[in-house]
């Protein structure tokens, strides 16, 4: 049986990914213009409003660790309120989850493939995500895991052959003279960059080896994937400015096209920028896994949990949504974490824990 169980450091690994989700995919674009040269302080302290999501997801977590987010909310709430919040997760998760194919999709046409539609793109990023997802969460746990060791590599390529383009002098000045700005800019990065790993409540704790340590690694977790943003951030700003990386959607694509791996190789960026994917499509996976499992819970579907016809559908639904709607505003991103949010932080003032 403990073969079959998920491990606390892979868990924690997989976490990396979904703090990192959105941070350079449009929110560091829209901090820039929020909070300009405050960009650095408002990073600061959504990193430090950051812990109040982690708390409240170790809480939850902590409680009754025989269930999933789904069965707590299902014996917490009355039989009237508890499928509607439900509803609510998944309908939330099904934006989120939409809103990253769109990214995914925008962004390698970006980046990659000028030329191509966005269409064939999402078709073909939607059905690798099907499959991961229909593997269960033990794959998908198992692959992120290999990915990071790939996402480290990338990392430190990036940081020794940018830091020389780098010019510390366009960080300054570094003032706070609008308090407002640094305090909304944070509270989004605090929404995006944490709220994400809500959806790993969909694992019930008791599945998870060592889980006695599962909560320092997530921490730890949490730390170094605020670090690394926090060094992006200064990185992209140094070299870029704050005016320039303000124009930019995608301000880390184009400090990447200034390296050239040891003066011969350039358009290295094409590789690069490869490691910016695996934030969205962990959260593409989870999401899938995360919806499949909510609508069995709550409209008790049996014999569904391995019909990858079920991982077809919704997958299906996912892309109408992405192809139907333009996600090119973050704000949609914000709206759906916020509920996702709301609903946790509900869910944590009524739980009676263990």
């Amino acid at each position: 049986m403990r073969k079959n169980r998920l491990s606390s450091i892979d868990i924690s690994i997989f976490s990396f990914f979904l703090f990192r989700s959105y941070i350079t995919i449009g929110l560091l674009n829209l901090i820039i213009n929020i909070s300009n040269n405050q960009v650095i302080f408002s990073a600061i302290l959504g990193s430090l409003m950051g812990f109040l999501p982690v708390i409240i997801f170790i809480f939850i977590n902590d409680s009754k660790t025989e269930e999933n987010i789904f069965d707590k909310i299902n014996n917490c709430f009355k039989k009237a309120i508890a499928p509607l919040l439900n509803v609510i997760l998944i309908i939330s998760v099904f934006l989120i989850s939409s809103y990253s194919l769109y990214n995914i999709s925008l962004f390698i046409n970006y980046s990659l493939l000028n030329d191509m539609a966005l269409l064939p793109i999402m078709i073909a990023f939607i059905l690798v995500c099907i499959y991961l997802s229909s593997r269960g969460i033990k794959t998908i746990i198992r692959v992120s895991v290999l990915c990071f060791i790939v996402f480290i590599i990338i990392s430190l390529i990036n940081l020794f052959t940018l830091v020389p383009y780098s010019n510390p002098l366009k960080l300054f000045p570094l003032v706070i003279n609008n308090k407002k700005n640094i305090y909304v800019s944070g509270l989004y990065y605090m929404l995006v960059s944490t709220t994400a790993l809500f959806l790993l409540l969909v694992i019930p704790k008791n599945h998870i080896n060592n889980s006695n340590k599962y909560n320092k690694f997530l921490i730890i977790s949490y730390i170094v994937s605020m670090i690394y943003n926090l060094i992006t951030i200064i990185l992209i700003i140094s070299i870029l400015g704050y005016k320039l990386s303000s124009f930019f959607k995608y301000p880390e694509i184009v400090v990447l096209q200034k390296v050239s791996l040891l003066n011969f190789i350039e358009r290295i960026e094409d590789i690069l920028s490869f490691k910016m994917l695996f934030d969205l499509i962990f959260i593409l996976v989870l999401g899938l896994f995360y919806i499949k499992s909510g609508i069995m819970k709550t409209f008790r579907f049996r014999g569904f949990n391995k019909h990858y016809l079920f991982d077809l559908i919704i997958g299906g639904i996912i892309l109408i949504i992405s192809s139907c709607i333009s996600f090119n505003s973050i704000y949609f991103l914000i709206i759906a974490l916020s509920i996702i949010f709301f609903v946790h932080v509900l869910l944590f003032l009524f739980i009676c824990p263990d």
